[in-house]
């Protein structure tokens, strides 16, 4: 399910990577509506989706994974959670580690919550004209 407002965006995904193109498409065309640095928010919405396609559903079947875009005060802000696992260590994954670094890199404020119940990953842009202000 898709829902699109100017500066609005709510995605349910299923834990597949085929999630990571469409959560990057459908975020970078909103940080394009906000003004917000399409290559900084296509990063790091790709790693957040494929961190829980990847992580979040280990020795289940299925899931959701929602994406959650709206533009606020100044910022777009960016928040990806899962129905999955929690952020637990996953030492047989063959990824480099860097996701959540690049992450935190991209963004100019990165909040994580995680519990049995899930992951989320809250993320602020800015838009134009406020880079490096807080909104």
């Amino acid at each position: 399910m898709t829902a699109y407002t100017p500066a609005k965006l709510e995605l349910e995904l299923p834990p597949e990577p085929t999630s990571v193109t469409a959560a990057r498409a459908a975020t970078t065309e909103l940080a394009r509506r906000v003004g917000a640095p399409e290559e900084e928010v296509a990063l790091a919405v790709s790693e957040a989706v494929g961190n829980a396609v990847m992580h979040a559903f280990r020795g289940r079947e299925g899931g959701t994974i929602t994406v959650r875009a709206r533009g606020e005060r100044g910022r777009l802000i960016v928040t990806v959670t899962d129905d999955g696992i929690g952020m637990t260590p996953n030492l047989d994954s063959t990824g480099l580690g860097l996701g959540i670094s690049l992450i935190t890199k991209m963004a100019l404020d990165v909040r994580f919550d995680a519990s049995s119940e899930g992951t989320s990953v809250s993320m602020g842009f800015p838009t134009r004209g406020t880079e490096g202000k807080a909104a």
